[in-house]
C-alpha cells in the first residue's frame, strides 16, 4: 500500500494536473526548470559540469567514497520537449549517492525545434563520450525517465543494430516507449494518473517524430528488437497513463530472452524517483542492488535462485524453493518456497526477496543463502 506521505502528495499533484497539462511548450519548459528548487539533492554529492571536448552541456554527479570503472549515463524525461540534466538534478544525485559511482546526465536537443532523429543522435554521442574517456561498454548503465527511458532504449537498439557493444545494463524508469498510444492505460488510468495527460502526450509525440512514422522502432522503442539485449529494469507507477509501455515492453523483452525485470509499485505516478516518499527510496534501492550485481560492483555478483534447491535465511530458518515463475497480472517474478524443520509453511513472494542482501553484525550478505544439501542440517 501506498505511504501516508505519498498518498497526500498524490492528492497535492492531482490538484495542479489541469494547470501544468494545460501550459503551452514554453510554459512546460518553465514549469520543468522549477523543479531543481523544490526538491532538495544530498549535500555529499558534488556536481560539476561535463567539459573536456563535450560538445553538448550535461552535469556530473560524482559521489563520496566513489568507485572507479563503472558509471551510469543519464538521460532524462520532459516529453522530448522539456526538461534537462538540471531538472532532474534531484534524481541524478541520489542516483549517484546511492550506487556510488558517477553518473553523467546530458541535454539533448529538444523539439519542436530540432525532432527526430537530433536526440537519438545526442545519446549516441554521450555514449561515445563516455567511450572515449576510458569506460568499456559493459561498464556503462544506461539509465533514464519517461521520455528518457524510451531514448536509453532507442540508443541500445541504435547500438545493437549497428554492429556495436551493448551497454551492461538498462534502468528505465516509467518509460514511454509507444508514442502511438494505443494502450489501455491511457484511457483505464486517465483519471488515477496525477502528472500526465495522454492528450498532451499525443501532441508532443507528433512533435518530436517531425513527420516520421511513430511506429519507427527508434521513436517508439517498443516495436523494437530486442533479442541479445543487456539485463533491464524497469520501474513504473500502477497509476501511470504509460502502465501498459512498461507491461508490454517488459512482455516483449520476455519472449525474446532478454533478462527483463519488472516492478509495478501500487498507487504511484509518473517518475516517483524525484520526489520525497518512502517508496522513491525503495525504488533506488533496487536500482542499486540491480546495476552493482549486472555489472559486478563493490563484489557483488548476479545470482540464481535454483527451484528444488535449499537456502538458508540469514535468521537461521532453512526452506526449499519449489519453483519460480512470472506473476501473470503484474509480470513480477515470484518465488514459491516451503519451510523444512518447522511449520512446513508454503510462500509466494517476489523473487527479489531471495536476491537482495542485507546488513548483519556489520557484514552485507544475501538474506538468503544457498546451502549444500550435506551441510543442510536441522531436524530429521
Amino acid at each position: 500500500m501506498p505511504s501516508i506521505k505519498s498518498k497526500l502528495l498524490r492528492g497535492t499533484m492531482k490538484s495542479v494536473k489541469p494547470i501544468l497539462t494545460g501550459l503551452n511548450i514554453p510554459g512546460q519548459r518553465r514549469g520543468m526548470d522549477m523543479l531543481r528548487y523544490i526538491h532538495p539533492h544530498p549535500k555529499t554529492v558534488e556536481r560539476k559540469p561535463v567539459e573536456e571536448g563535450f560538445p553538448l552541456k550535461g552535469e556530473w554527479a560524482l559521489p563520496q567514497d566513489m568507485l572507479a570503472g563503472k558509471v551510469m549515463l543519464y538521460t532524462h524525461g520532459g516529453a522530448y520537449v522539456s526538461g534537462s540534466s538540471a531538472t532532474h538534478d534531484t534524481l541524478i544525485t541520489r542516483l549517484a549517492e546511492q550506487l556510488k559511482i558517477p553518473v553523467m546526465a546530458y541535454d539533448y536537443r529538444l523539439a519542436p525545434e530540432h525532432p527526430f532523429p537530433a536526440a537519438l543522435e545526442d545519446a549516441l554521442t554521450a555514449f561515445d563520450y563516455l567511450l572515449g574517456r576510458g569506460y568499456r561498454e559493459k561498464d556503462i548503465v544506461l539509465c533514464g525517465d519517461s521520455a528518457g527511458g524510451g531514448l536509453s532504449l532507442a540508443l541500445a537498439l541504435k547500438l545493437k543494430d549497428s554492429g556495436r557493444a551493448l551497454p551492461g545494463a538498462l534502468v528505465l524508469l516509467s518509460p514511454w516507449t509507444d508514442l502511438t498510444e494505443t494502450s489501455d492505460s491511457h484511457f483505464s488510468n486517465a483519471q488515477t494518473d496525477p502528472l500526465i495527460s495522454s492528450e498532451e502526450l499525443r501532441e508532443t509525440a507528433l512533435l518530436y517524430a517531425g513527420g516520421e512514422d511513430l511506429h519507427n522502432p527508434y521513436i517508439s522503442p517498443l516495436f523494437g528488437d530486442f533479442t541479445g539485449f543487456p539485463p533491464t529494469l524497469i520501474h513504473v507507477g500502477s497509476n501511470e497513463v504509460l502502465l501498459d509501455d512498461s507491461r508490454r515492453l517488459a512482455a516483449r523483452m520476455d519472449r525474446m530472452g532478454v533478462e527483463a525485470d519488472i516492478d509495478i509499485y501500487e498507487g504511484m505516478w509518473h517518475v516517483w524517483h524525484m520526489f520525497d516518499v518512502p517508496e522513491a527510496r525503495a525504488a533506488i534501492r533496487k536500482i542499486q542492488w540491480f546495476v552493482h550485481t549486472n555489472l559486478e560492483i563493490g563484489g557483488m555478483k548476479k545470482r540464481t535462485v535454483r527451484p528444488g534447491a535449499r537456502y538458508r535465511h540469514f535468521k537461521g530458518k532453512e526452506y526449499r524453493v519449489l519453483y519460480v515463475a512470472r506473476h501473470s497480472e503484474t509480470l513480477e517474478e515470484m518465488v514459491v518456497y516451503q519451510q523444512l524443520y518447522g511449520e512446513m509453511g508454503v510462500w509466494v513472494r517476489p523473487l527479489q526477496m531471495f536476491l537482495e542482501t542485507v546488513e548483519r553484525d556489520g557484514k552485507i550478505q544475501y538474506r538468503f543463502e544457498e546451502i549444500e544439501d550435506e551441510d543442510a542440517g536441522g531436524e530429521g
